[in-house]
C-alpha cells in the first residue's frame, strides 16, 4: 500500500521516528523508517513523514498535524 506525507510542526527535539509516534499514537509499522522525519522548513519547525493512509487519517486534525497529503509517484514521461 502506498504511503501519504504527513506534515508536522515538531520542536527540534522531537524529530525522531521514535518521538512521533509516541507523540501520535502510532505503531512502528505505520511509518516509513526509510523515510525517516524529514525537516521541510526550519524557520517553520516543519517536518514530514510518511504514514499508512488508515493511520495519516485517524491523527488528521491532532495538535502536531498541519496536514495529509496524497503522495503520488512520479515518473519520467
Amino acid at each position: 500500500m502506498s504511503k501519504v506525507m504527513v506534515t508536522l510542526k515538531l520542536d527540534p527535539d522531537q524529530a525522531s521516528l521514535e518521538e512521533v509516534r509516541r507523540l501520535l499514537g502510532l505503531a512502528e509499522h505505520e511509518l516509513d523508517a526509510d523515510f525517516g522525519v524529514v525537516n521541510i522548513s526550519p524557520k517553520e519547525r516543519l517536518y514530514t513523514v510518511l504514514a499508512d493512509p488508515d493511520a495519516a487519517e485517524r491523527i488528521r486534525g491532532a495538535g502536531p498535524v498541519k496536514g495529509v497529503y496524497a503522495n503520488p509517484r512520479i515518473e519520467p514521461t
